[in-house]
């Protein structure tokens, strides 16, 4: 029986979609981001939510007067999700309901009771449906044709609601162009003795401040107020909502439309009386359309914050807060709590802060504007999927706003991991035409020894918070196939794209620097290269080699190739060292931190420079392989005909090509692979396994005993599946081979005499399959990945009888299509095997199992 028992990731990497559907909850610093199919949170990715059919679009906490235990998702099939929190830090689908002929373009929920909640969601379909969800279940209440929210028209719209029914009382002109952002301040509840918390701005109990963020760069602020009728008023009918539209409508025609109108809009609630709202303020101070706002969270009394946070796509994020009309013409170096001005004094909203990237020319835009912990953390997530996160920090009698490590990962489909040679890292390919590393952050905290996984510009790092250490490859072509050349080149990969060439890419001696002070990992020291019994002048040459690496590299305009940019002699007079928090985000700094790079250098200094092309497919890459022992790679690309779905072999040597492409296949070769060496550590590289969508397999074998010959010639074929081969793996002693297929079954083939020694059957198709040996060296261990985004293990000694071990369901697994799969070579853990996968759910993840 299989093993049921939870197995949970111990790093996860996924980036943040391209929206601003993401919420944060002050209270304990919990975010929430669509990522895919996935609903991702904390801070370090610590669990997935699954459960949606399409990319997830909109997300919102619940909102409540403490922490709130439930989050609304909606995704790009119209679905909305109600998700609760449990006591043992699991989340479980409360509610499921569709009311939308389109993507949901928004969410909210207010918490009305202690087991009722209120949800709003807005599509695409011009609608806004309501929902009361129940501990037993939900409501449709209403549906709100006509929104603005939703439709992101020009106008701001209030509306009227007692839970059941809408009514809209008011347009507030003045945008003139979408708007994409709305914000509401917390209000001061009605017969509070106190008024806002600022000193230069005044907000009565029962008034709020309404923020709009529009594509024309603008940001407006709106107040709205009861209104208190004179005798006269009273005694005359107010005008009706169509009766005000008709009169905007005649001043719109008399007035010059850029015009900004500070009058008063009357309107009247039932049963709540009458307000007024009136343009407040305008804000300009981004370049870009702005792509979010958030109202700064209540402080401990529960009284509004005027502090108010901005993103927009000129990458920037502004906080803005008001002070007197005359302290906003002197410059004020204190801190935004010490500052004050009398209150009789006029006020200008003014900005106070900026963050952002000042010297990147590739991550294009923020979204989100979110606020952290106590309001003394902000976030936004980028155009590429990347977080970013400054937090307030009291140094030397100052506050400073200072950037931290975040997570983020691919933002497309992962099409490959593979790690390193000695299992200290590992590297990835996707569809968002990047490679990434990732390795472990090793460092002291409190005395303790502590261990994380971050990802670098096409470099993983350790560490046990998910984030990104290096990225390598930036590419213009989506990635398809990524390898190590070597074992023994632990610091040079090749990779192939959709452009049919394949690159190579050698390591900066700055990710050899990196990689040493954050993992502890010593790759490129010239002992640790070199066998002991290595002369000295082979270990002269080697520390030579290292001495001469490039510091980094970089991609010139309209190029696509890393170049390298720098000497070591050179690097200090391009980037000098330097202690200000401004150069520690340039993207030239080649200053080793003692933490993980943040974006702006992964984007910046942490890509490999490309050492060579190769040449000679006529189509896409699919599949690259290298050889464990022999200096060869195997490379494949897509094909419709016999006379494109060849082998070719290279030597990593000369980068030539070594014999003749090798023949046997008539469509695309989907996935290559060179046998180890057998139990007594030989013959490495004998066989080279092929499949292909054609459902055939064929193994090649070398031609001669002799291992510096590396030409090979076929040795066996079978037609073996009754679907397309998706993957093709070898067991660790080469005893066996397995192959993965649509046709839902995984098969075990015997070495040497090249028979069907087991079958294994799903309930869906099998994409991706990896083996390993268990720790005590007494049984293969299969893993098997499946369509649905489950990972099944399987146990064997024999490799005839395979039992199931366990299976990693959706709640722990993927939630779409597992693409690939590797198992770490040289995992140091007692008693467990460590697997990293990856999926079209764009996420990656990493496990240690019990096997």
């Amino acid at each position: 029986m299989a093993d049921l028992t939870p197995c949970e990731p111990f790093y996860i990497s996924a980036a943040c979609s391209r929206s601003h559907a993401t919420a944060a909850r002050p209270q304990d610093g919990l975010v929430a981001f669509a990522s895919g199919h996935l609903n991702t949170t904390s801070a370090g990715v610590h669990r997935t939510l699954p459960g949606h059919k399409g990319d997830v679009t909109a997300l919102d906490f619940v909102q409540s007067s403490g922490k709130s235990r439930y989050l609304v998702s909606g995704d790009a099939t119209g679905t909305v999700r109600v998700w609760k929190e449990q006591d043992n830090d699991k989340w479980s689908t409360l509610a499921t309901f569709a009311g939308h002929k389109g993507s949901i373009s928004a969410v909210q929920g207010l918490q009305l009771d202690a087991d009722q909640l209120l949800i709003l969601s807005g599509g695409s379909d011009s609608t806004v449906c309501t929902w009361r969800v129940t501990e037993n279940g939900h409501d449709n209440l209403d549906e709100w044709k006509d929104s603005a929210r939703v439709r992101f028209d020009q106008i701001a719209r209030l509306t009227s609601v007692d839970q059941t029914q809408f009514r809209k009382v008011l347009s507030l002109e003045g945008h003139t162009d979408w708007v994409r952002s709305l914000s509401f301040i917390t209000p001061i509840p009605a017969g509070s003795p106190t008024a806002s918390t600022s000193a230069a701005y005044d907000i009565a109990p029962g008034e709020v401040l309404l923020a709009s963020g529009s594509q024309d760069h603008y940001i407006r602020l709106w107040r709205v107020s009861r209104r208190i009728r004179s005798d006269d008023e009273l005694a005359t009918p107010a005008a009706n909502g169509d009766e005000m539209d008709e009169l905007d409508a005649a001043l719109a025609a008399v007035e010059d439309a850029a015009e900004l109108r500070v009058k008063a809009h009357d309107f009247s609630v039932d049963g709540e009386g009458d307000f007024s709202c009136a343009s407040e303020a305008v804000l300009l101070g981004h370049d870009a359309w702005v792509t979010g706002l958030n109202w700064a969270p209540a402080d401990e009394t529960g009284s509004p914050r005027l502090e108010l946070l901005s993103a927009s796509a000129d990458r920037s994020m502004i906080l803005w807060s008001p002070v007197s009309a005359g302290a906003a013409a002197l410059p004020d170096s204190k801190p935004l709590s010490s500052r004050s001005a009398p209150s009789s004094h006029a006020s200008v909203w003014t900005s106070q802060h900026r963050f952002g990237e000042f010297t990147s020319s590739t991550n294009l835009g923020f979204f989100g504007a979110l606020w952290g912990q106590a309001g003394r953390t902000v976030l936004a997530n980028g155009w590429g999927g990347s977080w970013h996160v400054w937090k307030l920090e009291k140094e030397t009698g100052r506050e400073e706003w200072r950037p931290q490590v975040a997570t983020t990962g691919h933002l497309g489909a992962v099409r490959q991991v593979a790690w390193e040679g000695e299992g200290e890292y590992l590297l990835s390919a996707s569809h968002d035409m990047s490679a990434r590393l990732h390795a472990p952050w090793r460092r002291a905290v409190g005395g303790e020894s502590v261990e994380t996984w971050h990802v670098e510009n096409g470099q993983l790092m350790s560490l046990s918070v998910g984030a990104e250490l290096g990225r390598p490859q930036i590419h213009g072509y989506p990635l398809a196939s990524i390898a190590f050349t070597s074992a023994a080149k632990r610091l040079q990969f090749v990779s192939g794209a959709d452009e049919k060439i394949i690159r190579v890419f050698d390591t900066p001696r700055l990710w050899v620097q990196t990689l040493k002070t954050l993992s502890g990992v010593d790759a490129g020291d010239a002992v640790g290269s070199c066998a002991s019994s290595a002369s000295e002048e082979r270990k002269a040459d080697v520390l030579a080699e290292q001495e001469s690496r490039p510091m980094a590299a970089n991609i010139p305009p309209l190029g696509l190739s890393n170049r390298a940019v720098a000497s070591p002699d050179e690097a200090a007079q391009l980037a000098p060292a330097s202690t200000d928090v401004f150069d520690e985000i340039l993207p030239f700094n080649f200053t080793v931190s003692d933490h993980p790079p943040f974006e702006e250098q992964l984007l910046g200094s942490m890509l490999w420079p490309e050492v060579d092309k190769i040449y000679g497919h006529p189509f896409e890459l699919v599949s690259v392989a290298s050889a464990h022992a022999a200096p060869i790679i195997a490379s494949a690309c897509k094909a419709t005909a016999p006379d494109h779905a060849l082998v070719r072999l290279h030597s990593t040597e000369n980068w030539q090509p070594v014999g003749v492409p090798l023949e046997g296949h008539a469509l695309t070769i989907t996935k290559l692979a060179f046998s180890p060496p057998t139990k007594v550590g030989t013959d490495a590289d004998r066989w080279l396994l092929s499949v292909s969508r054609d459902r055939t397999w064929n193994v090649f074998e070398r031609a001669s005993s002799d291992a510096s010959d590396h030409t090979y010639r076929r040795a066996a074929t079978l037609k073996s599946h009754a679907r397309i081969i998706w993957d093709g793996c070898w067991a660790v002693d080469a005893s066996f081979f397995a192959t993965a297929s649509r046709d839902k079954t995984v098969k075990i083939w015997s070495s040497g005499n090249w028979q069907c020694a087991a079958t294994l059957r799903f309930e869906e198709a099998a994409t991706s399959v990896a083996a390993t040996m268990s720790p005590d060296g007494q049984n293969h261990v299969l893993a098997v990945g499946l369509e649905n985004g489950q990972i099944h293990l399987f146990l064997s000694a024999d490799s005839t009888n395979w039992l199931p071990s366990r299976i990693l369901d959706n709640d722990v697994a993927h939630v779409r299509t597992v693409s690939t799969l590797a198992f770490c070579p040289a995992a140091k853990i007692t008693g467990r095997v460590r697997l990293a996968s990856g999926s079209e759910d764009h996420s990656i993840r990493i496990f240690d199992i019990p096997a």
